[in-house]
């Protein structure tokens, strides 16, 4: 009996002694969760939760998770200097806390508490995420971004979906090169119709970056087809055809769409020239410029160009000159070369006109001048130059 009764003795005290450990562990969460609520002693409430979930007997409690929510928050809420930096990103590690305490088993009993801390926790998000924004921080705006976007996935909120927040999302990824993270959020915007055939467009580029070019010109053409009037998908399809695949056919196609749409956009006969330039059709290419300047009279690209083509045609024809040894048949040669660089020259001096900041052009100008013996005109341009 006496062995007995000291087996039960020491079942008991045993006993107690867990309840007591239990109790003491819960008294420290208890602790810290009235410092938070107070703003006071944070630093202290964090070490104390800090152990509480490391012990068995609270890391798998609610209120301990609960109650980092509302430590965390009451951090990134601090103006006190000793508190408001104990952690990195307070109202990200509010949320996650907050959200783990509401699904646990027993974190019923908080679910009401942490709906209405998620409305004021949900706009201190977005902030920061603006806050990072308007410095130029595209990384930590994206963190937010992205986080704002799972706190409105939350019951409080309805299922209601922020497209602009998820564009933005896209946006900041995007701005630092995050190709894989603005994909995965301009693709939802996409899902939401959200910038229509322009999310489209920039969606695209993301791939093109990554060096996806096949999911760059299926998107394009995707989106095209939903958006037919956008002219940046269409412009997008025929730089695609016109500068980075030998295929001058489908340019071609997508070019007479394009005109098709509108008519009397200059840049789409400004990409004909340049294609007709590039398969070899000069002529052609000449009229497309000219078509181009009569639209716009202003459209620094298709005199730029024009002229150009006029002067490389110039240079063709002095490197055939050069190789001619007899010399009258040189001059001959020498004077048609000649007229290329002068039928250059008033579409070279146009663009300058339009640019008169592009030293390039300039310097153009310079060598034609300098060839024609157009010495006043040399002259001028000299002193441009050497301002």
């Amino acid at each position: 009996m006496k062995k007995y009764f000291l087996v039960t003795s020491i079942v008991v005290l045993t006993t107690v002694f867990t309840l007591n450990s239990v109790y003491a562990q819960k008294k420290y969460v208890n602790k810290a969760f009235t410092w938070a609520q107070q703003g006071e002693k944070l630093d202290t409430a964090l070490k104390a939760l800090n152990v509480a979930a490391e012990e068995a007997t609270t890391k798998d409690w609610a209120k301990t998770y609960y109650t980092y929510g509302v430590l965390y928050q009451a951090i990134g809420n601090s103006q006190d200097e000793q508190f408001k930096n104990l952690v990195e990103y307070p109202f990200i590690k509010a949320f996650d806390s907050y959200k783990k305490a509401y699904y646990m088993k027993d974190g019923s009993s908080f679910k009401t508490t942490i709906d209405a801390s998620l409305i004021s926790l949900s706009n201190a998000i977005i902030n920061k995420g603006i806050e990072a924004y308007n410095e130029n921080d595209f990384s930590n705006a994206f963190k937010y971004f992205e986080k704002a976007i799972e706190v409105n996935q939350m019951p409080i909120f309805g299922g209601v979906v922020d497209t602009a927040i998820i564009y933005n999302t896209a946006l900041m990824a995007y701005r630092y090169q995050n190709w894989d993270g603005a994909i995965k959020y301009f693709n939802e915007a996409i899902k939401y119709n959200f910038g229509k055939g322009d999310t489209y467009a920039i969606t695209a580029e993301c791939y093109k970056s990554k060096g996806d070019t096949i999911n760059y010109l299926n998107l394009l053409k995707t989106g095209y087809e939903k958006y037919p009037s956008n002219q940046g998908l269409l412009g997008g399809i025929i730089n695609y055809y016109l500068l980075e695949s030998n295929n001058p056919d489908q340019a071609f196609e997508y070019l007479k769409l394009a005109r098709e749409n509108d008519p009397n956009n200059p840049q789409f006969y400004t990409a004909e020239a340049h294609l007709y330039d590039k398969t070899g059709n000069k002529e052609e290419a000449k009229l497309k410029y000219l078509k181009a300047i009569e639209l716009d009279p202003n459209f620094f690209e298709a005199y730029y160009n024009l002229g150009v083509l006029y002067f490389n045609e110039g240079v063709e024809l002095t490197d055939i000159a050069n190789q001619i040894k007899d010399n009258k048949k040189y001059e001959e040669a020498k004077l048609v070369a000649d007229k290329k660089f002068e039928e250059a020259i008033p579409y070279i001096e146009k663009s300058f006109e339009l640019h008169p900041d592009d030293m390039s052009i300039a310097n153009t100008l310079k060598t034609l001048y300098y060839r024609l013996k157009m010495t006043e005109k040399y002259d001028k341009i000299m002193e441009i130059l050497n301002k």
